[in-house]
């Protein structure tokens, strides 16, 4: 019989520690002026945005926000950049495969070194956000916790 490996789940002292230490990097890059690490965008989500934006004659971004709810306690939410979409005093620019992501540092924190990507199946249509930082996910994959 195979012997089961369980993890522990992090305590809530773990998981502030560890959100301090991706507040500081994130802070470091940032100083530094390497937030094209941050988040990065996959081919196939370039071509969505880049399509999106071409047939609607808005720009080629997305505004990334994570925010309180969804079954694992945050959730993403990505939009695409209207035609007159402006970076807000209190977020930062990344671009990635020609692509502007936009988000604030709170959410910056949260996702670096994600990596946003899309797909288009049977069974799923839309974006998928990989998190290093996520400790759980639903089932969906539009929640997490961290």
């Amino acid at each position: 019989m195979a012997e089961s490996t369980a993890v522990a789940p992090l305590t809530l002292e773990e998981k502030k520690a560890a959100a301090r230490e991706r507040a500081r990097a994130a802070r470091a890059a940032q100083e530094a002026g390497i937030d094209a690490g941050l988040v990065r965008v996959s081919p196939a989500a370039a071509a969505y945005i880049s399509e999106s934006a071409e047939r609607t004659g808005a720009q080629r971004g997305v505004r990334l926000r994570i925010l309180a709810g969804g079954c694992s306690g945050l959730e993403y939410k990505l939009d695409l950049l209207g035609t007159d979409a402006e970076l807000a005093p209190d977020e930062r620019e990344v671009v990635s495969e020609g692509v502007r992501i936009f988000m604030d540092l709170k959410s910056a924190i949260h996702v670096t070194g994600s990596i946003i990507d899309y797909e288009s199946g049977l069974l799923r249509r839309g974006f998928r956000i990989s998190n290093p930082n996520a400790t759980g996910t639903c089932s969906c994959g539009d929640s997490f916790s961290a």
